[in-house]
């Protein structure tokens, strides 16, 4: 069985302690026992092997047997989301962060479906960021997708390479990617109403590409999964 995967604040060599809620996953629910290996990362370029040496006050000690820093490599992609109702933007963050993206920003645009004040959009882009980081156990990442929010479009285009999806577009997604893999990539994803011609116009004028995942019309959360996956692949970071 491949060892369960696990987030730690540091990762020193020598013993750590899992969070209390990582800590009853790994003892209630895998029901680990002394000696059992486990894999850590810190989430900022450490990650470590070890066995989970003992319980003590309900959580799991881990001692850590071996680490190496490693660092994130290529294209650092990033998705601006106009946020989908209901569950689906739980699945989306779950999703990128399964495939290695590196972040996900909540966008305004004229015709978003789903906005928030203040105060909730601080528990909602907490609850998405616990989503992020146990995709990123699940799927044993070194680093965690990041989740920010309440980004206007100008400052989603804020960035040195952009492409906006749009299914008014007549050039193909992939003739868009840069040839020369760029430091990083945002990737803009629109609503359900799709983004505004002037939405698109202000695009264009801020130096970004505009184009189109092809004939067919793709929820917003599918268009983001399927060009994150596409821009990773382009630049050797999946597949």
């Amino acid at each position: 069985m491949t060892a369960p995967h696990f987030f730690v604040e540091r990762l020193p060599e020598g013993v750590v302690t899992l969070s209390a809620n990582d800590s009853r996953h790994a003892l209630r629910s895998l029901r680990l026992r002394a000696g059992e290996a486990v894999t850590l990362s810190d989430d900022d370029g450490t990650v470590g092997e070890g066995v989970l040496k003992r319980e003590e006050d309900g959580l799991a000690v881990v001692e850590v047997r071996r680490t190496r820093r490693i660092v994130r490599r290529g294209t650092l992609v990033s998705v601006a989301l106009a946020p989908p109702k209901g569950d689906r933007l739980n699945w989306t963050v779950q999703k990128l962060a399964e495939i290695g993206v590196d972040e996900l920003l909540l966008m305004r645009t004229e015709r978003s479906v789903r906005t928030w004040e203040a105060e909730r959009e601080e528990r909602v882009l907490g609850r998405l960021r616990e989503v992020a980081r146990e995709a990123a156990m699940q799927s044993r990442r070194a680093f965690v997708l990041r989740v920010g929010g309440g980004a206007s479009l100008h400052e989603a285009l804020d960035t040195a390479a952009a492409v906006m999806l749009s299914e008014d577009a007549s050039e193909p997604f992939r003739s868009t990617l840069p040839t020369e893999a760029p430091s990083g990539l945002r990737l803009l994803i629109g609503p359900e109403g799709g983004f505004s011609p002037e939405e698109v116009a202000a695009a264009r004028r801020a130096g970004a590409s505009v184009a189109s995942l092809g004939e067919g019309i793709l929820r917003t959360e599918t268009a983001a999964v399927v060009a994150a996956s596409l821009a990773l692949w382009r630049y050797e970071r999946l597949g």
